[in-house]
C-alpha cells in the first residue's frame, strides 16, 4: 500500500479526502495535519503529500522545499482554492507535480494517482487552462518584440548586467539601454521585475 499524508487546514475536509483515498485499493492515509509544522515537528515519509497553500504557522509552499530536502522522491500535489497564474507556478518551480483545484469537490485519486505514476503529472482543466494561457501570452508578447529585442531580453533574464549583454552581442551599452526601451515601452511594463514576472517559468 501506498502512503498518502494530508496537509489541509479544514479538518473536515480533509477527512472527507481521507476517506475517499482509503477507498482505493492500493493507497492508504494514515496521516492528516492542519499545518506543516506540526508535520515537521515529527515527520514521516509517503508517496504522496496532498497539500493546501493556505494554511496557519507555514505557508503550502515553504513547505514544498522542506517536504522534498526530506523525502526527494516523494510526489507533492498542491490542492487549494488559490488559483492565481503567481502561486500556480511558485508551486510548479518549487517542486510540485500536480496542482487541484480544491473547489473540484468531486475529485476522482485514483485518476490523480494514476496520472503521476512514472514521471507523470497532474493538474485539473481550470489549472491546466491557466498553464496554457500563460504561455500563449508569453508567446504573444515575444512576438511583439525584434530579434535583437529577444536578444537583449533573453540576457536580462539570464541575469546579466547591460555590459554582458552587450558583449555578449557585441553592441553598446547604448545600444541595450535603447532596446531595453522600447522592449519596456512594447510590452508595457516599467521595470525588470516586470520583465521577470512576464516571462518566468
Amino acid at each position: 500500500m501506498k502512503n498518502v499524508i494530508i496537509l489541509e487546514d479544514d479538518f473536515h475536509m480533509a477527512q472527507l479526502m481521507k476517506e475517499k483515498i482509503n477507498e482505493l485499493p492500493d493507497y492508504q492515509c494514515n496521516s492528516i495535519y492542519t499545518n506543516p509544522v506540526d508535520f515537521f515537528e515529527n515527520p514521516n515519509a509517503a508517496t504522496i503529500f496532498l497539500l493546501d497553500i493556505v494554511m496557519p504557522k507555514m505557508n503550502g509552499l515553504e513547505a514544498i522545499k522542506k517536504i522534498l530536502n526530506l523525502y526527494p522522491d516523494t510526489n507533492i500535489i498542491i490542492n487549494s482554492i488559490k488559483e492565481d497564474s503567481d502561486t500556480i507556478f511558485n508551486a510548479i518551480q518549487l517542486g510540485a507535480i500536480g496542482y487541484i483545484d480544491k473547489q473540484s469537490f468531486q475529485m476522482d485519486y485514483q485518476e490523480v494517482f494514476d496520472a503521476i505514476k512514472d514521471d507523470g503529472a497532474y493538474m485539473t482543466p481550470k489549472i491546466a487552462r491557466k498553464v496554457m494561457s500563460h504561455f500563449q501570452k508569453k508567446e504573444n508578447d515575444l512576438e511583439k518584440l525584434t530579434k535583437r529585442e529577444i536578444d537583449v531580453t533573453n540576457g536580462i533574464l539570464d541575469g546579466l548586467s547591460y555590459k554582458l549583454v552587450a558583449d555578449r552581442h557585441n553592441l553598446s551599452i547604448d545600444s541595450v539601454r535603447s532596446h531595453i526601451k522600447n522592449i519596456y515601452r512594447k510590452l508595457n511594463i516599467n521595470s525588470k521585475s516586470e520583465l521577470f514576472n512576464k516571462f518566468k517559468v
